[in-house]
């Protein structure tokens, strides 16, 4: 990367920072929108945050596990069929019910208990930057929907604003580490001076 290219990209970056901020805090949403796009713009491929619903669906999806009483393995839920298992008369003397809920683990093929199955979930740690985002929502028609528009896009617009820091620390820190004559921290200096903040 030419070094006179460098400083370019550093003005830019806070110039479109700053311009995304006030935007977004003065519920002027294209031109947030812009700014953004502009700023994932500026970072190479390998540090752009991705827009994706579908990415961002899979990548923060809570985790839900199953523990086997047998072997202990944690199954996962979409690997877990859940069936009636008919009890013999004792068992419906002893526990007065029809059938009960079992599911069959898929690592020692024992049957478990519903009812009696730990269930774990494990959810995203805050924060977490996935270097992904789902789709800016759109706005449609009627007060109501405007209203959680407005909510939903300003949520948007900080999620998406809090991955480009981190994906612009990432680069910075990544290219500080080099350590060699062509080092563009010595150019890239991504904090607002004075003169950017009129």
């Amino acid at each position: 990367m030419p070094q006179a290219r460098l400083p370019d990209i550093n003005t830019a970056y806070v110039k479109y920072r700053v311009e995304a901020i006030h935007a977004l805090k003065n519920k002027e949403y294209n031109v947030m929108h812009g700014c953004i796009i502009a700023i994932n713009a500026l970072l190479p491929p390998e540090y752009q945050v991705i827009i994706s619903t579908p990415d961002y669906t899979e990548l923060s999806k809570a985790e839900i596990t199953y523990k086997c009483s047998s072997c202990e393995e944690a199954i996962p839920k979409e690997d877990i069929v859940i069936f009636d298992l008919l009890p013999n008369s004792m068992q419906m003397l002893l526990h007065g019910r029809n059938a009960n809920k079992v599911w069959n683990c898929i690592k020692c093929h024992k049957l478990n208990q519903l009812d009696s199955t730990k269930i774990s979930q494990t959810i995203l740690q805050n924060p977490t930057f996935l270097g992904v985002v789902p789709e800016s929502p759109a706005r449609t028609n009627g007060l109501m929907d405007r209203m959680r528009f407005n909510i939903e896009i300003e949520r948007w617009g900080w999620n998406i604003l809090g991955e480009l820091e981190f994906k612009m620390g990432q680069f910075r820190d990544d290219n500080w580490k080099r350590g060699d004559s062509d080092d563009i921290s010595t150019a890239i200096d991504f904090s607002l001076d004075n003169k950017e903040q009129d």
